[in-house]
């Protein structure tokens, strides 16, 4: 079946160093016609213009201060572009845990899993990342492959990363919550990212994690307002709307490709989170698109 193309971090040059700003003027001719799957982390900065970006079947609308963050996983569709001006960052995740100062804080700190897709910046922020992107760019034009460029670099990207983690914390609603009830989460959200194919049984990640089921559900009610087999069904609805939206795989394909033995189960479950069947959804997608 036809899969949902996954773009990864590829520029032989930084392939060490795991970074690329790039302005969207110059990434332009590469974006892809179809959605993507993204497996690394991508900062766009509009600095001019109006336009929109589609993330997992959500339009954003883009004009000038507006920082779109996407992460791993999330799937992608480049729409109008046409007028828009932007700088952008590519994040390759295995470059942020071989830093030192992000091994030791920074990762925590920084948060990316809570970070909003679209946010628009104060005009006092957006001139403070435009000179964060700017200094990037001017030293990559030095770079030459040498430890201590890697490590300028990381560190110059680190501090873009923390001026934005600052805003990000401002704005999120969840910054209330516990630091013990936000690691219980992250921890439980971090195995679902793994295992949601196979297992979608809330017994099954409390075992796995040690955890009573109500404990892990009381996180994820403080983190995102759900129980936690809320969180589940949905994860696995997302992957489902994913593939249907993006793929040419069957209702069936898809049931069983996400842990589903009987086709007529997935389609039961997909309505229930939903409100329509899989083969309905697809056919909305589809009209949509035209």
């Amino acid at each position: 079946m036809q899969k949902i193309k996954h773009t990864f971090f590829e520029n032989k040059r930084l392939a060490a160093i795991g970074i690329e700003p790039i302005s969207l003027a110059d990434l332009y001719q590469k974006l892809p016609a179809v959605p993507e799957r993204l497996e690394f982390y991508m900062l766009i900065l509009v600095t001019k213009g109006q336009g929109q970006h589609f993330i997992d079947f959500i339009d954003y609308d883009l004009r000038q201060g507006n920082l779109l963050f996407v992460r791993p996983g999330q799937v992608q569709e480049w729409k109008d572009y046409r007028n828009v001006q932007a700088e952008v960052v590519l994040i390759d995740p295995t470059a942020l845990p071989n830093d030192e100062l992000v091994k030791s804080k920074g990762v925590d700190l920084l948060a990316l899993q809570d970070w909003q897709n679209s946010s628009l910046l104060t005009e006092l922020l957006q001139q403070d990342i435009l000179q964060s992107i700017s200094r990037l760019k001017r030293d990559f034009e030095d770079f030459d492959g040498s430890e201590l460029d890697i490590s300028l670099l990381r560190n110059e990207l680190l501090n873009l990363l923390l001026r934005v983690a600052r805003w990000q914390q401002k704005v999120r609603v969840a910054d209330k919550v516990t630091s013990r009830s936000r690691k219980t989460y992250q921890l439980f959200i971090d195995l679902l990212e793994q295992e949601y194919r196979t297992e979608h049984s809330l017994r099954y990640y409390a075992e796995k994690l040690g955890y009573a089921q109500s404990t892990l559900s009381r996180a994820c009610i403080q983190v995102e307002g759900s129980s936690a087999k809320v969180v589940i069904d949905r994860r696995v609805a997302l992957e489902a709307k994913r593939m249907l939206a993006h793929s040419s795989a069957s209702v069936a394909e898809v049931g069983y490709w996400l842990g589903f033995s009987e086709a007529t189960n997935f389609v039961k479950f997909f309505r229930r989170i939903v409100g329509v069947t899989p083969q309905q959804f697809r056919e909305q997608r589809s009209e949509q698109r035209h």
